[in-house]
């Protein structure tokens, strides 16, 4: 019992310098996305972290795009390796999900300008890795839908 009061106090000294969960390392991520180097307008761009939570962004019209935490707590994405997933919601003219997070199909009849392989991350041929202090811009020029 004599060593109750510092192993509670080695314990929450621990959890003071570790925290309480894991801290997660983010940093900035930026990028462009183009077909045949013409810019991709909305373009849904998720970065699905080996080691965290995942981050998301859309291109604009001049196909750029940045990453915020999924959590929103701050723009970039989790520091390591990542798979690359992409949908286009230029059919739909915007990101629609249902409540339990599936995509709605509000297209009507629109397809996709690109190719479906890029749908599923763990399928996605594209790969990042986000480097802690450096500038981390990824570029990439995916393959049109097939007809």
């Amino acid at each position: 019992m004599k060593n109750l009061p510092f192993g509670l106090l080695f314990a929450f000294g621990l959890l003071g310098v570790t925290g309480c969960g894991s801290r997660e390392k983010a940093a900035e991520v930026s990028g462009l996305v183009t077909m045949k180097g013409q810019p991709m307008d909305l373009i849904h761009v998720e970065f699905w972290s080996s080691e965290g939570q995942r981050s998301f962004g859309k291109t604009d019209e001049s196909g750029k795009f940045t990453l915020k935490l999924d959590d929103g707590s701050k723009n970039g994405a989790m520091v390591g390796s990542h798979k690359v997933s992409m949908k286009d919601t230029w059919p739909m003219k915007d990101n629609v999900m249902s409540e339990s997070g599936e995509w709605v199909d509000k297209s009507n009849g629109k397809r996709s300008r690109i190719d479906t392989k890029y749908y599923d991350a763990i399928k996605s041929p594209l790969t990042a890795e986000v480097k802690s202090g450096e500038k981390n811009n990824f570029e990439f020029d995916v393959d049109p839908a097939k007809k």
